[in-house]
């Protein structure tokens, strides 16, 4: 990523030029006031004053670089020699005041030193912080990205799904009307010519009409058998009554087929305005249904259907051997209950009861977005 704010890391110093007499001169102006302070100051003190002479090569160390800090420094002790120590007026030194004066050195050499490096650390630091606000820039934008495609391959997935389940759909209400407009008028029309054949024979007294008769019973099995899996792919009473005629249809034909007691429970009618929505809680209780029996070897199975204003909740309750991980019970039917009520943008839980069984809950809220909460579904 290209930086294009190379240009602000270092700050320019306040007095800074681009060419090098300027800095020089502003060594020369620092030690200038320094001398007009100082002497200023000197009858307030019977020391010699070295402290604004210090400040000055500081400020030019951090404002003007090494070179005029030191420049500074030699103007410094020039200018102490000769106004402030005996004799004055002159350049000639006593060994104690060469040693305070090359102790004032030293100490303006690390001064100088100290703030040239102050200054660097201080435009290294603005440099890195510079880069950092760069990278976060350049991460973001790549988190955005990522985020914006992750959010598609979402949507693209649920796209997806709901296709798939719209699609079988389709062919499961396709197979049950096949079922119930072919194979069912066939064993009808076969059950109508056996009845028709075994009275014939019954009237002539003949013994093949108990034959007739069984087969005409098997038949009738064969017929009510065959349409209760084309209403079960094919729920007509969904449609024509809503989901509470349909669960109830449910909960009656299943102890017809399998060894199960089967009880429908909604002690208020509940109203699902969208048809869509109607058939995959359907589905979700028929799956549930089919797990309890195959898999949790339920004998005792209830659904339940409760309403308050816009909240819905559906559970399906048995008495099986409960809710296992790495069962069967947690294969392809729970995945795609979980992949149908992410359409209808609903909650599903199942758990263990205490005691044995197990627990499917589904809820939501109609023409609301998000899912409505179990623990708000509770309330219901």
């Amino acid at each position: 990523m290209t930086n294009t704010r190379t240009s602000a890391i270092i700050p320019e110093p306040p007095f800074k030029s681009p060419q090098a007499t300027a800095r020089y001169g502003f060594a020369l102006l620092a030690s200038v006031l320094a001398l007009i302070l100082t002497y200023s100051l000197k009858p307030l003190s019977n020391h010699y004053v070295f402290d604004l002479f210090q400040g000055a090569v500081a400020l030019t160390a951090f404002y003007a670089g090494l070179g005029p800090a030191l420049m500074s420094a030699a103007l410094s002790i020039i200018v102490l020699d000769f106004f402030f120590i005996p004799p004055l007026h002159t350049l000639s030194l006593g060994f104690p005041d060469l040693f305070r004066l090359a102790i004032f050195g030293a100490v303006a050499v690390l001064i100088s030193s100290l703030s040239v490096r102050l200054r660097q650390a201080k435009a290294d630091l603005e440099k890195a912080h510079a880069l950092l606000e760069d990278r976060i820039v350049e991460r973001t934008q790549e988190l955005s990205t990522a985020n914006a495609n992750l959010t598609a391959e979402i949507a693209s997935r649920l796209e997806a799904e709901k296709a798939i389940l719209e699609i079988t759909s389709r062919e499961q209400r396709r197979l049950g009307q096949d079922l119930h407009d072919g194979l069912c008028q066939i064993l009808a029309g076969a059950k109508l010519v056996s009845e028709r054949i075994k009275n014939m024979l019954a009237a002539r007294e003949q013994p093949e009409a108990q034959g007739l008769e069984m087969i005409e019973s098997r038949l009738g099995e064969a017929l009510a058998q065959a349409d209760m899996i084309s209403r079960g792919l094919y729920p007509v009473e969904l449609d024509a009554n809503g989901l509470m005629a349909a669960l109830q249809e449910l909960a009656v034909k299943l102890p017809r087929i399998y060894s199960v007691a089967c009880r429908y429970k909604c002690t208020e009618p509940v109203s699902i305005h969208d048809s869509s929505i109607a058939n995959h809680l359907y589905r979700m209780a028929q799956e549930a249904v089919m797990n309890a029996i195959k898999s949790g070897k339920a004998e005792r199975i209830t659904i339940q259907l409760r309403g308050r204003h816009a909240a819905v909740v559906l559970r399906v309750i048995d008495n099986g051997i409960g809710f296992q991980i790495n069962t069967q019970r947690n294969g392809m039917g729970l995945k795609i209950m979980e992949y149908r009520a992410r359409m209808i943008n609903a909650s599903l839980h199942y758990r263990s009861r205490r005691g044995g069984g197990t627990v499917v809950s589904c809820a939501f809220e109609q023409g609301i977005n998000p899912a409505m909460s179990l623990e708000a579904a509770d309330a219901v």
